[in-house]
């Protein structure tokens, strides 16, 4: 959205903040032609910033502000709102890469794991073949020297 756009709904914030309700058609004060501009209206309304007392959203509705659109007016200007704005946007971003960065070396760690545990499986299974036929042999070591002796 351009900045003069915004700079008009953050002035249009400020006088319905200092009013108990505001008929939407204000907006033209502040800015000429702005009740022709679709994208401040779709902008208000994709954002929360202002709410219709009928529900409806038009120019002759009276309007109040909402929590979203006091949250803009924490701001000294729509500038700092959208630079505030676009940080936590690039800050949850980041979060997210370093989220996604630990889950993929999860992942791997997780897989280094799985071949592991199969290789120490496979290995607990021969050795274990292994015991159970040189246990039979030394069990019977006598008997199969006597065996062997015999031929």
């Amino acid at each position: 959205m351009e900045i003069k756009k915004g700079n008009t709904i953050y002035s249009f914030l400020k006088l319905l903040n200092k009013e108990t309700d505001m008929v939407f058609a204000q907006i033209s004060d502040i800015e000429f032609d702005a009740t022709n501009d679709g994208e401040i209206i779709d902008y208000i309304r994709e954002n929360d910033l202002i709410r219709s007392k009928k529900g409806e959203f038009s120019y002759d509705a009276l309007v109040y502000i909402t929590q979203n659109g006091r949250s803009v007016l924490e701001y000294n200007s729509w500038e700092d709102y959208i630079e505030s704005k676009n940080k936590s946007i690039k800050k949850s971003y980041k979060k997210e890469n370093e989220r996604q960065e630990l889950k993929d070396e999860i992942d791997r760690l997780t897989k280094v794991n799985l071949e592991l545990q199969n290789k120490h499986l496979k290995r607990y299974i021969i050795y274990s073949i292994i015991s159970f036929i040189l246990g039979g042999i030394l069990t019977n070591l006598k008997d199969i020297f006597q065996l062997l002796n015999l031929q």
